[in-house]
């Protein structure tokens, strides 16, 4: 054989080998991303991110939502096994009740990458691989914010407004938050209500917890899990004449994941903290990781995504990313 053809030849099959079908195996790929609800601005930016840099990569991303609802998500599972979807990528409605459901995605062989919310431990047989911020580091860095906002206060009466409860996200976020919060003991909460992620609810719940405190002294502090429901507690607090602030008097509030409305508050010096939860960067991340898993690479277990606190330090470095 001519050496200059061998040599062509072997080099087109290396290029082949290193481009051709790794690329191929996204190709078409079909991608079912079982949600709580895109009415949660949040989810509803996870879900457009992987919509788009799935289409980038060839593959189809479905979103198919369940509203909160375990048994609507379960029997979303079902449809996305008897419709033969290439992987299921999904955020758990219930960490305990959505075991069933993806124990039947494995027996059908339908590979399944946990997006932001864990499920129960003690099953990660169940999943590919996980993709998103450690919860419990969610809460433990609000705590931290908190206690660098409350260095020159006496008291830190604290109530805690909490996403839905049946996921395990929240779950983890409160233990965090608690565990660091333990350790300054100026620290004291007293109430955790469920406002099921919305503002709405964040807003009715502070309201009555104002009124509920009132006769106590007041709240010092309220912890909104995400930031459109930080931002229902600062509209409860401007309807009820209740202060804004770090100084003595002044209601705190600090929240656990970064949203437009957070970014403009804590400028407006109405919200002291966020986090960086970034649902554009955990899209993006989980497309890539379903890319590598269709491509035969082996992926990490868990994918866990950086944390930081944002306050006015530093949060016109975020202020992009957190505008969704």
């Amino acid at each position: 054989m001519n050496k200059t053809f061998f040599v062509a030849v072997l080099a087109a099959a290396l290029v082949a080998g290193a481009f051709g079908p790794a690329a191929a195996d996204t190709q078409n790929k079909r991608i079912a991303f079982v949600a709580t609800s895109t009415k949660n601005p949040f989810i509803a930016a996870i879900a457009s991110t992987m919509e788009k840099e799935g289409e980038a990569r060839g593959m189809k991303v479905t979103v198919l939502t369940a509203g909160y609802d375990a048994a609507a998500q379960d029997q979303l599972i079902s449809d996305t096994i008897a419709q033969k979807y290439d992987v299921l990528a999904i955020l758990p409605v219930d960490a305990h009740a959505v075991i069933p459901g993806l124990t039947r995605a494995k027996q059908a062989g339908l590979p399944v990458v946990l997006v932001n919310s864990p499920i129960e431990p003690g099953h990660e047989d169940l999943y590919a691989t996980f993709v998103g911020e450690r919860q419990e580091e969610l809460g433990r860095v609000t705590a931290e914010a908190l206690e660098q906002a409350i260095k020159n206060r006496k008291s830190a009466r604290t109530a805690i407004i909490s996403g839905s409860l049946s996921e395990a996200t929240p779950q983890l976020r409160i233990q965090g938050f608690k565990e660091a919060a333990a350790k300054d003991p100026k620290i004291q909460i007293l109430a955790t209500e469920d406002a099921h992620w919305d503002m709405a609810n964040s807003e009715r719940i502070a309201g009555q917890l104002f009124a509920r405190y009132a006769a106590q002294g007041g709240l010092d502090v309220i912890y909104a899990m995400a930031d459109n429901m930080a931002h229902g507690v600062i509209q409860a607090a401007q309807s009820s004449a209740v202060p804004l602030g770090t100084a003595d008097g002044k209601l705190i509030v600090v929240g656990s994941n970064c949203m437009k409305f957070g970014i403009d508050d804590i400028r407006a010096g109405l919200q002291y903290s966020t986090v960086t939860q970034l649902p554009t960067r955990t899209g993006k991340v989980s497309i890539e990781v379903i890319a590598d898993l269709l491509n035969g690479k082996t992926v990490q277990k868990h994918n866990f995504l950086p944390v930081e606190a944002i306050t006015s330090a530093n949060v016109d470095k975020y202020a992009q990313a957190c505008t969704f």
